[in-house]
């Protein structure tokens, strides 16, 4: 399989530089976040290929390529868009098991997509969480959801929002999503 890795760094390093910029523009922003502006860098140390080897042991899983090449960069992520300001590295990484009773609400027509709403209340049970501090924000990596190159799907949702849970064909697609919201948000239209 190819080293994804070196996909991922130059989106990652424009991501946290484009971030840096931003805060000093604003200020500095939060005092806590000053050195991560000064490092130019929202992320962790890599993770070494033993600890994602554990992972996927713990987990029973293969992780997907994108997810899996993104540990190999950096071990979880800081602000990842806007509303979602830590995630998940090998040591966050959890199954969601569905605490809060979601897929009973899915099931039971919360929103007029039958197939849609079949899908995402499996997705509660066997999906793994990405989200560690967020804006009441969830977010799912579905290893029931599975593309043929072996990426799975990411899902968001936000109770907030008032709709059905937004899916992502990979981890690499979330993140660029997640990298298009904070521009809109923070830098204005991607140029």
């Amino acid at each position: 399989m190819a080293d994804l890795s070196d996909d991922w760094r130059p989106f990652l390093r424009r991501w946290s530089a484009e971030w840096a910029d931003a805060r000093e523009a604003d200020g500095g922003g939060d005092p806590r976040e000053e050195a991560l502006r000064r490092a130019r860098w929202l992320g962790f140390p890599p993770a070494p290929e033993e600890r994602i080897r554990a992972l996927e042991e713990r987990l029973g899983h293969r992780l997907p390529p994108s997810y899996r090449s993104f540990l190999a960069v950096t071990d979880g992520w800081r602000h990842a868009g806007v509303f979602v300001w830590l995630l998940a590295g090998t040591d966050g990484i959890r199954p969601h098991e569905d605490a809060a009773g979601l897929s009973e609400d899915f099931a039971d027509g919360l929103y007029d997509a039958p197939v849609e709403e079949e899908l995402f209340a499996g997705m509660w049970h066997r999906a793994l969480q990405l989200d560690v501090e967020s804006d009441a924000v969830y977010v799912l990596i579905d290893p029931g959801d599975v593309d043929g190159s072996g990426e799975w799907a990411v899902y968001t949702w936000a109770p907030w929002r008032a709709s059905p849970p937004e899916r992502y064909p990979s981890f690499r697609a979330f993140m660029e999503a997640m990298y298009e919201e904070f521009r809109r948000m923070r830098t204005g239209p991607a140029r």
